[in-house]
């Protein structure tokens, strides 16, 4: 425990003063040179840190940029799309959800919820598994075919019947269609919803409509898939800066 609070000084002391030599990271924290030199070099090996060759003073490595770039982004993305959710509510009277995928799993990160109650709400911060939601299923069809089945059988999808359909509508999804979920975790609540990618096609988060069953007829799907469409392209538009600017593999 000494030894991470002594690494979480160092970088704190480094972002603070942006460049730091060995010797003055040692005495402004007070840390033997001999300790102080090998938390360094586990940092720069682990890309905490990062050593200039001229200098050999020390700045943040590209970890910890990468950190703070991924936090922004994801705080940049609820920001831009609070307001076009609540229009979406308004829009259709039913309750929408901004999510995004960590894994085999998809976090809501925002919600705007409708007059109307559904008999299952998910909270701020829920998880759910990504083959459970149309939100997860439109994030999952956008990281590419070879990790879909995989990541069905890791979430428990039986092979088969129930599998194949997934894969299809997968397949569906990728090429546009608005991913749709009907009910299972969730009782009697279905759910549809479109990725948000950036400008190098990286998915950022899915927007996402849960609607009562019994309520969602031909007429009802069509509004939301085209409000749904509305949203996609508002928050894309916005957000074509934000997050990765390279597909993951």
């Amino acid at each position: 425990m000494r030894a991470a609070r002594r690494a979480l000084d160092i970088i704190e002391l480094v972002a603070e003063a942006r460049l730091l030599k060995h010797s003055d990271i040692a005495a402004r924290l007070g840390i033997p040179k001999s300790t102080t030199t090998l938390i360094l070099d586990t940092l720069v090996r682990s890309g905490y840190l990062r050593r200039d060759a001229f200098s050999r003073a020390y700045s943040l490595g590209s970890r910890i940029l990468g950190i703070a770039g991924r936090y922004l982004s994801e705080a940049d993305i609820v920001q831009i799309s609070q307001p076009v959710l609540s229009r979406l509510v308004l829009d259709i009277d039913e309750s929408c959800f901004l999510v995004q995928a960590e894994g085999d799993e998809v976090l809501v990160m925002w919600r705007e919820v409708c007059r109307r109650r559904l008999t299952y709400m998910f909270s701020l911060g829920e998880r759910a598994s990504i083959t459970d939601t149309a939100g997860g299923l439109a994030m999952l069809a956008m990281r590419g075919m070879a990790q879909w089945a995989p990541t069905l059988a890791r979430c428990g999808v039986p092979a088969g019947a129930e599998a194949d359909a997934l894969l299809a509508h997968l397949r569906e999804v990728a090429d546009g269609a608005v991913a749709f979920r009907a009910p299972g975790r969730i009782p009697e609540v279905a759910s549809l919803a479109l990725p948000i990618v950036n400008a190098m096609g990286v998915p950022l988060a899915a927007v996402s409509v849960a609607v009562p069953a019994h309520r969602l007829d031909a007429p009802l799907r069509q509004r939301v898939e085209a409000a749904l469409r509305t949203a996609q392209a508002d928050i894309a538009g916005q957000a074509r800066a934000l997050g990765p600017q390279q597909p993951s593999a």
